[in-house]
């Protein structure tokens, strides 16, 4: 709200997550409107998530789990770290794609999923690979599939979601934004910038499982609307709401 109502000079950006365009989809109301209030100037990277499933289930991929979850219909339970988000709307696609019946538990940021799912008192958790791969390592949980179009650097011997469920792919993804009526050409200067930037991050980012997305401010403008698109049809199709 406060970049929303800032001045277009170029001084106040908003950086954000993929949940500042998917989460007003599931509220009543928000103080601003993401498409007109804002200027996309640049997508920056896509976080692949991760499916992580408690260590004690007899399940080491995406078969084993949608055998698992189909032998104990309704018994499963896939926490949510936050309402719209991507990990939200990723669990409502896999339990949609994967023909599952499981229950989908809302918790108050991911901290307390994680604890939840390694202490056995939730089954499931899917959100951006970095929360769950120092966990995994030290075999405190187990990720069974990355939903990413190929397999992430990070995790090789991970398999995707696709890999079993063909088509399947979701990610977060993180951008920067400008207040509507930003000149065009400090856009386009801001844009240069972040892509300039990318070039010298691009390897810790890969290392923490992202995966940098140059490209121009048109190309995610189009991005954009293409996820607020699908997100909305997720949302709807999953009564998602926010209480």
């Amino acid at each position: 709200e406060t970049v929303a109502r800032a001045p277009a000079d170029g001084y106040t950006l908003l950086f954000s997550a993929s949940t500042h365009v998917t989460a007003p989809l599931t509220l009543k109301s928000v103080p601003y409107n993401v498409t007109q209030d804002f200027v996309p100037i640049a997508l920056v990277a896509k976080a692949p998530l991760s499916v992580a499933i408690n260590k004690n289930l007899p399940v080491t991929d995406i078969k084993s789990l949608i055998a698992y979850g189909k032998a104990h219909p309704g018994k499963m339970t896939f926490a949510v770290g936050s309402l719209g988000s991507a990990g939200h709307l990723s669990t409502e696609l896999l339990k949609r794609a994967g023909g599952l019946d499981y229950l989908i538990v809302p918790y108050k940021g991911t901290a307390p999923a994680f604890q939840d799912l390694i202490g056995g008192q939730i089954d499931g958790f899917i959100d951006p690979i970095l929360g769950s791969l120092q966990y995994h390592k030290g075999g405190m949980l187990r990720v069974v599939a990355v939903t990413s179009a190929e397999r992430v650097p990070s995790l090789p011997d991970v398999p995707t979601v696709a890999e079993t469920i063909p088509g399947y792919e979701f990610y977060s993804w993180y951008g920067l934004w400008a207040p509507a009526k930003t000149a065009p050409a400090l856009v386009q200067r801001l844009n240069a910038e972040v892509n300039k930037a990318l070039v010298d991050m691009a390897p810790k980012l890969k290392e923490q499982g992202l995966l940098p997305t140059p490209g121009s401010a048109e190309d995610f403008v189009k991005f954009q609307r293409s996820e607020i698109e699908r997100a909305q049809k997720i949302v709807s199709e999953g009564g998602i709401r926010a209480d």
